[in-house]
């Protein structure tokens, strides 16, 4: 029943059990610490600006680690017994700047400087991660981090100025012994690695929160709550996808059980825990990419390193990532597609019977109920030499975003020929959707010829129906992706292809990113139009810089956030916030009823004349996204309340408004529009 404990910036602290469940190390830095230079946005692991730096001691290992993580989505309960390392604990205008800080400011590599801080902590994380960094280690670890106004060239050539392999000016390696890697996360000494794991048992308000340290006591933690609802808990990434599972009544954070980290290889498998960490999956990929068997890691290695980002990856655990699919079913896994693909198996541990067993990834998908149980493992196989694998995903943008399609394809093939069945696993089509069965029952043990090849294009078109959502793109196009990826797989196997084929079957690489920028300078006007640095920039990079929400709260400050609609050329029928009021903390709503004088925002004058724009609809809704009213709240507005929203155009549709918020929720309240259909 003890109180949590970690450290950051070197300085302990305590926390009471009075913190909601669901609080994010990043509301504690910024609302109870006071370290606001830790910013917040997204709220989805998705921009980078909340990075702190994170110490602890992994089961595993008897060497601390250190790494970038996404504060936003990180629980202040998960954290005990870390040391948490922030932007201002690095450097700061009082004691000097950190050389990263220095050199964003001398690169020009701030603008309004929101995202800058992020960008600082993840470069610090990086260096604590590799001695020796290069301009490719650097481009690539900063798939995670937004910034919408400076741009990324001279971001970039900051934070390459580190790299040991670097072209730029100002280029100077730092000395990685600055970076106080060795910190105990405990003492704040130099770690002596004694450090020992200890459960925890803590009762917050009604829900539980848990730390075992061993399978058999998440065992009994399970079967001890069946009755209530669990979430097992380890990176927390999930929530920056599905924001508003729960409320639980047991969390249970995984972190400490021994058994699930575990790691073993042979010359027939691979087996790998199951709080392995998306990073650490990556490294042990690629250590055993050119041993026999297992040279198809080298696909899945190119493949991982485009799925999330490197701080997602760095929290997040092949079982959480697994997990998500089974219980979201059109979830476009990466890491289930490439391991159904190659054949992988799962090991579930059953909480009810103490029982371990082993099953295909497809039944894990499709015939285990998870309800009682946990994954403890995932086995991947060795495949023949004469087995192709290769997997692809197709998304919005290179780095950081959900597959419009992804795929994995394994073809035992020889001398032209499919010998047996292939496995055509597509992700992206539908939640039902897993295997291309016509497609891989048609092409079994199939001579390969131009007839064959046209005919499994269309059975694969054939049989691919696609979903249609609006968030995704057309099914059309995802069924024309999906038949061009079986196109391109074919072709290359075929070896007597025309030369002018051959580009068709291979990979297109993103190359490192580069730019040089001159200034005129004249010196007969020297000092003026100099090339420098602005004033603010360093203390952008240092956290310094103060931005309206991190200003402190007046006396009797309010919240307010816009009530919006999702649906266009509409009418607007009426609004019942009677709920909303009843919530504490909920202060007022205001609707075009409460205008006082005109509705309209853009008032014509003079030569510029306007048509009415108004600030919340009246009565006829012309667009999604039109503000329908603000809402009003003090800091601590409890949440979870329902709105109701009657819209009626030619067919009379009924819309649900649903606000959320955390519990002392200390940004702004979000409202949701959904259509019940």
């Amino acid at each position: 029943m003890a109180d949590i404990r970690f450290r950051i910036n070197g300085e302990e602290h305590v926390v009471p059990r009075k913190f909601p469940v669901t609080t994010s190390l990043n509301e504690y830095l910024r609302e109870t610490a006071g370290l606001k230079g830790t910013k917040v946005m997204c709220r989805e692991a998705g921009c980078g600006c909340c990075a702190v730096s994170v110490t602890h001691l992994p089961p595993d290992s008897q060497t601390l680690k250190t790494y970038s993580v996404q504060s936003c989505l990180t629980p202040l309960y998960a954290v005990d017994g870390w040391q948490i390392t922030t932007v201002e604990g690095i450097g700061s205008q009082r004691d000097g700047f950190h050389p990263i800080q220095e050199r964003v400011a001398k690169f020009n590599g701030t603008q309004c400087g929101y995202c800058t801080p992020g960008m600082v902590m993840n470069m610090y994380g990086l260096l604590h991660q590799k001695s020796n960094i290069t301009a490719q280690d650097i481009e690539d670890n900063f798939d995670g981090n937004l910034c919408r106004c400076t741009g990324y060239r001279p971001i970039l050539d900051a934070m390459k100025s580190f790299a040991e392999d670097a072209n730029i000016p100002k280029r100077k390696p730092i000395d990685i012994e600055d970076l106080n890697k060795k910190l105990c996360p405990k003492t704040g000494d130099e770690c002596s690695n004694s450090c020992a794991s200890r459960s925890l048992n803590l009762q917050l308000n009604g829900v539980s929160w848990y730390r075992p340290v061993s399978l058999e006591d998440l065992g009994k933690l399970m079967a001890g709550n069946k009755t209530k609802k669990i979430r097992l808990l380890f990176g927390n990434t999930s929530t920056g996808i599905y924001k508003n599972e729960g409320p639980y009544d047991v969390y249970i954070d995984l972190h400490r059980v021994k058994e699930l980290f575990s790691f073993e290889t042979s010359a027939n498998k691979v087996r790998l825990g199951a709080a392995t960490t998306l990073t650490q999956l990556l490294e042990r990929l690629k250590g055993h990419q050119d041993k026999s068997g297992f040279k198809y890691f080298g696909q899945m290695y190119r493949h991982l390193k485009v799925v999330a980002n490197v701080m997602v990856r760095n929290s997040g655990c092949i079982a959480g990532n697994l997990m998500i699919k089974h219980r979201h079913n059109e979830f476009p896994s990466d890491l289930f597609t490439m391991m159904e693909g190659a054949g992988a198996e799962v090991e579930v541990f059953c909480a009810t019977n103490g029982q371990t067993t082993t099953v295909s990834m497809l039944d894990f998908l499709t015939k285990v109920d998870m309800s009682d149980k946990v994954i403890t493992a995932v086995l991947l196989p060795s495949l023949p030499d004469n087995v192709v694998y290769r997997s692809f995903k197709v998304t919005p943008r290179w780095q950081n975003a959900h597959a419009y399609i992804n795929a994995a394809f394994k073809i035992p093939f020889t001398a032209q020929t499919i010998k047996g069945r292939p496995s055509i696993v597509i992700g992206g089509i539908s939640s039902k959707t897993v295997h291309a069965t016509k497609t891989e029952e048609f092409l079994s043990n199939k001579c390969l010829s131009v007839p064959i090849v046209k005919e499994a294009y269309s059975i694969l078109r054939e049989e691919l129906i696609p979903t249609e959502s609006p968030l995704e793109a057309s099914p059309k196009y995802r069924k024309e992706l999906a038949s061009s990826l079986l196109y391109k797989v074919l072709l290359g196997l075929n070896t007597s292809r025309n030369s002018k084929l051959w580009s068709g079957t291979e990979n297109l690489y993103r190359p490192i990113s580069s730019g040089l920028q001159t200034y005129q300078e004249m010196a007969e006007e020297f000092p003026l139009k100099q090339g420098l640095p602005k004033k603010t920039a360093p203390l952008q990079a240092s956290g310094e810089a103060v931005f309206v929400n991190d200003m402190p709260r007046f006396h009797n400050e309010l919240y307010g956030a816009m009530v919006l609609t999702e649906v266009g050329s509409a009418t607007l029928g009426s609004v019942d916030a009677s709920e909303a009021m009843k919530i504490p903390g909920v202060t007022h709503f205001f609707t075009a009823k409460d205008i006082i004088g005109e509705n309209n925002y853009k008032v014509s004058s003079g030569l510029f004349q306007f048509p009415p724009h108004e600030l919340f609809v009246g009565k006829e809704v012309f667009y999604a996204g039109q503000p329908v009213g603000l809402i009003l709240a003090g800091m601590h507005s409890t949440a979870m309340y329902l709105l109701l929203v009657f819209f009626k155009d030619k067919v009379s549709l009924q819309y649900y408004l649903i606000l959320y918020s955390d519990i002392d929720f200390t940004w702004v309240i979000i409202i949701f529009l959904f259509r019940i259909i």
